[in-house]
């Protein structure tokens, strides 16, 4: 029996495990944690399967004329990996994002209101907004935090739009600066 290259199945399977890695890679701070762990145990099976199959096959001398079909899995996890070295599932998604965001943040820090319900802004599902307050809580007039919610895992990140200064970190909250007057905020886990 000739033992075939990956079929359309395992190239899914490998897509589908770079694409959440992608997506977990798209918020402000990563979840290196956990996209290690996915990476490993999920990507290690398949990685796993794929050498043994292509180990038996090159044991059998059935790779020839085939080279192309079996190195296509090893593509997407190249292409995943320039994708996270440039930051890009990130950047597309702020980018997308940001006019909306933008607009609401704008709405929130004339209103200074504290805001708990969930809707979409662009393509973060932000679940809470309120001012910015310093280290020492006081409320700083003319901002907005903006904490996003996501599907695959409990995040406590965020976005911080400050027109004036920039945000304190502290034990429990840190930011990374994006572009204008956004950051990227990463708070305390709870755990």
């Amino acid at each position: 029996m000739m033992i075939k290259p990956p079929g359309w199945l395992f190239l899914a399977a490998v897509s589908a495990v770079g694409c959440v890695v992608l997506y977990w890679a798209s918020v402000p701070h990563w979840y290196v944690f956990e996209m290690f762990l996915f990476t490993f145990f999920v990507g290690g099976v398949l990685a796993a399967y794929w050498v043994i199959l292509f180990g038996v096959a090159a044991g059998r001398g059935e790779l020839s004329g085939r080279l192309r079909r079996w190195f296509l899995p090893s593509l997407i996890p190249v292409v995943v990996v320039i994708a996270l070295v440039a930051d890009v599932p990130f950047w597309v998604r702020f980018t997308i994002s940001e006019p909306s965001m933008r607009a609401f943040a704008q709405t929130m820090s004339v209103e200074a209101l504290r805001d708990d319900s969930c809707r979409w802004l662009g393509l973060y599902r932000v679940c809470w907004a309120s001012t910015y307050s310093t280290s020492g809580g006081e409320d700083v007039p003319g901002n907005a935090v903006l904490e996003s919610e996501e599907w695959a895992i409990e995040s406590n990140t965020g976005f911080v739009w400050l027109p004036e200064g920039q945000p304190e970190e502290t034990a429990d909250d840190s930011y990374r600066h994006l572009k204008d007057h956004w950051y990227g905020w990463h708070g305390w886990d709870s755990w």
